[in-house]
């Protein structure tokens, strides 16, 4: 768990801390802060927990040593396993709503939510029909179909490639992304089984300028 290493919130560079759920989602992190003019310190980092309660648990904590804690959510997983839920027990996106609505007090806490997963950010970097694909697998099935990620995986060594790693991909096609998920809109909880990308809310948070040239427009 961090602690405050000497870090203290309202003294010196802000420093956000990022928990994310899963690896692709780090590396994608760790790419932006290699790649980007970010003025204050990132640091992205998984959750050692994988239970619902117990991220929320780790956000809270991180909230007291942290300027800004953002939470990284891909909802499939909670969509499939209420689906998997027997009658009379509690639902995932009922418990994750609750948790959402106690972390909306704290004014250092935003939260990212993907739907289904991280990957379908990257397909609107080419793609603005918002069709919801129900799993993380047939957003990768879609991803494939484009030139660029016929080969995408997800693997250190391919999000890290020398000279072309994922990030930089993407990037041209960035301003595209943040418009086509703009439309999208925020994760609604009546209507979970629809297609979110919040990641490009992240751009915002983390005050990335994307005016410059080297964006397609």
């Amino acid at each position: 768990m961090a602690r405050n290493n000497g870090i203290r919130k309202g003294t010196g560079k802000k420093v956000y801390a990022i928990l994310v759920d899963g690896e692709t989602e780090k590396w994608y992190l760790q790419l932006m802060k290699q790649h980007e003019s970010i003025p204050v310190d990132i640091k992205p980092d998984l959750h050692k927990k994988k239970k619902l309660k117990e991220q929320y648990v780790n956000v809270v904590e991180y909230s007291k040593h942290y300027d800004m804690v953002i939470w990284v959510v891909d909802i499939d997983t909670m969509i499939k396993e209420d689906k998997e839920t027997k009658k009379g027990m509690v639902s995932k996106i009922k418990e994750f709503k609750g948790y959402v609505n106690k972390l909306n007090k704290l004014d250092n806490v935003k939260i990212i939510i993907n739907t289904p997963c991280l990957e379908y950010w990257f397909l609107l970097h080419f793609n603005d029909k918002g069709k919801y694909l129900q799993t993380c697998d047939s957003v990768v099935q879609e991803l494939k179909k484009i030139e660029l990620l016929k080969d995408y995986k997800k693997s250190h060594t391919y999000y890290f490639k020398y000279n072309n790693d994922i990030y930089n991909k993407l990037k041209p096609n960035l301003v595209s992304a943040i418009a086509n998920a703009n439309k999208l809109g925020s994760f609604d909880f009546v209507n979970p089984e629809s297609a979110k990308a919040e990641m490009y809310k992240i751009f915002d948070i983390l005050n990335i300028d994307i005016t410059s040239k080297k964006y397609k427009l």
